[in-house]
């Protein structure tokens, strides 16, 4: 695996200064090559109608923040980008406003191939959100599908109806989950759907509390975790459930609107925007003792819009969306210590870390 990365981490260097800002200290150039798999991709899907996406690299030893890897590599921007998977040697990343899939080199980030999606009546599609597994990438679309994707030869081998307003997914226990949102907020869109993925067939609907929208993961349990978001009036509040993959019985966690999870424990944010709603909070869940405590200040953020946490250091990230402005990471220790504050691009709304 290291051979991949060597280029990709003197393209990064290549880049030149990295952007960052912290309270007490500016960030040190790197003198020699970055260590291959420590860190993770930033995807900043940009300001709405501007075209101005980029995919970063985070140094998680030298708590940086690279310029946009895309455009290094490939000598002009990526238009928007929604969805970021890493899988083998390649990455592959959604553009939902472009209607595209860009697929790059793991090793350069340079691009392999660029998928253009249009239906049979050569409508654009809107690719949102991927999940890989078994030598496919599986990727949900805005005309209701899910779509499999080879890996290998980067042809599209299947496609099936799922629902209305497919969003993220998920895969466990040889099933694909699928968040089943319905924006038209007329009661239909409470399910998440099954695809049994050796026969690539859907089996049935869950349901579960209104809107399941950009959550769906896989736990360390082998679980599907998932958040409902309501009719964003409190019609339910946004609440984080869980899926057996074994019975497909659903059990209600806790208030939560992006969660992240690692050793037993829900990292949380929990945003309700109506009138009277509850008081927005940074917490963590227990799921052993089934308590929640404070983690970070709410209040310390323009506008927090996701958590993640390093799969290898247990570091908590919040991303804070200040809107049509530059974002930032924060980076805390597991102690709710912060470590970090980076500055990265327009609308930051994930990060996928190497894990392998």
């Amino acid at each position: 695996m290291k051979k991949y990365w060597y280029k990709t981490a003197m393209l990064v260097i290549a880049l030149g200064a990295f952007t960052a800002c912290s309270d007490d200290d500016e960030p040190t150039i790197p003198k020699g090559p970055i260590a291959p798999v420590n860190g993770a991709y930033v995807i900043n899907t940009g300001n709405w109608g501007e075209n101005n996406g980029t995919i970063q690299w985070y140094d998680r030893d030298l708590k940086t923040i690279s310029a946009d890897l895309f455009a290094a590599a490939n000598g002009a921007g990526i238009g928007d980008a929604q969805d970021l998977c890493i899988y083998g040697t390649k990455i592959y990343i959604t553009c939902s406003s472009s209607a595209k899939i860009e697929v790059v080199d793991r090793k350069d980030f340079a691009r392999i191939k660029t998928l253009n999606l249009k239906d049979e009546s050569e409508k654009s599609i809107q690719p949102r959100y991927m999940t890989a597994t078994g030598g496919n990438v599986y990727f949900t679309s805005y005309d209701g599908t899910v779509s499999r994707l080879d890996t290998t030869n980067l042809s599209i081998t299947g496609k099936i109806e799922i629902g209305d307003h497919p969003e993220t997914l998920t895969s466990a226990n040889g099933k694909l989950y699928v968040n089943l949102s319905n924006y038209n907020n007329d009661g239909t869109g409470k399910y998440v759907a099954v695809v049994d993925i050796a026969t690539f067939k859907k089996t049935k609907n869950i349901e579960v509390l209104l809107n399941p929208y950009d959550v769906c993961t896989t736990g360390e349990d082998g679980k599907v975790y998932f958040i409902s978001c309501g009719d964003f009036r409190g019609n339910p509040v946004q609440t984080l459930q869980c899926i057996d993959p074994q019975t497909d019985q659903v059990t209600e966690i806790c208030p939560a609107s992006k969660i992240a999870i690692k050793n037993n424990k829900i990292y949380l944010i929990y945003a309700e925007y109506y009138e009277d709603a509850a008081p927005k909070s940074i917490s963590v869940y227990d799921m052993n003792t089934k308590q929640t405590t404070r983690f970070a200040n709410y209040s310390d953020f323009s506008n927090p819009g996701n958590i993640v946490v390093d799969p290898a250091t247990g570091d908590v990230i919040i991303i804070d969306q200040p809107f049509s402005a530059l974002n930032d990471i924060y980076v805390y220790g597991s102690d709710g210590v912060l470590k970090k504050k980076l500055e990265t691009g327009y609308y930051t709304t994930n990060m996928r870390f190497v894990t392998e």
